[in-house]
């Protein structure tokens, strides 16, 4: 959701797959029913998935700023970003995220950088970031999340995360509210 700008004006005719999908979650919100809170919510979450697809499909009219949006709404980086963020704790490489995008290196750095807004390996790390944040929020060992998102050990897991975040896994962890 941080990739998405402040506010959107979307008119729903420019959306036309969604007005099924609307008309039936708005019926199963206005009614009680079994299961209809579950039903609702999943509809919900087709309707954003729409509407993020059409985002994508219309990056370059909206003028969405650089980040994972823009990048995504590229065809030669969508690839590369898919597979980074499917697989985070590979071992990548500026080499790895350049074949995944079937791009020449500099060619993938330098498209990346200006769609994306910043160098892939930075991106990288502050993906991996995020995710280890959630992770150790949900009670995971530091050494398990190091090892699952790609950092040799949890030492250099530690200082990369104390960097960029200004303090250890542990004393981030127990100064960070909870949620």
């Amino acid at each position: 959701m941080g990739a998405l700008p402040a506010a959107m004006t979307i008119p729903l005719a420019d959306v036309p797959s969604l007005a099924p999908v609307l008309d039936v979650l708005f019926a199963e919100a206005d009614s009680v029913r079994c299961g209809h809170r579950l039903i609702a919510d999943r509809l919900f979450e087709v309707v954003l998935i729409q509407l993020l697809r059409w985002v994508l499909a219309h990056a370059a009219e909206l003028g969405l700023p650089p980040g994972l949006l823009a990048g995504l709404s590229d065809p030669d980086l969508t690839p590369a970003l898919v597979a980074v963020h499917e697989a985070p704790g590979a071992q990548w490489s500026l080499t790895g995220m350049a074949q995944a995008a079937r791009m020449s290196r500099s060619a993938f750095a330098a498209r990346f950088k200006t769609v994306v807004g910043m160098a892939p390996g930075e991106y990288l790390t502050q993906w991996r970031l995020t995710i280890a944040q959630s992770r150790l929020r949900d009670g995971e060992p530091v050494g398990v999340v190091a090892r699952d998102l790609g950092y040799v050990n949890a030492s250099s897991f530690s200082r990369v995360f104390t960097r960029h975040l200004g303090a250890s896994p542990r004393h981030w962890l127990a100064d960070s509210p909870l949620p």
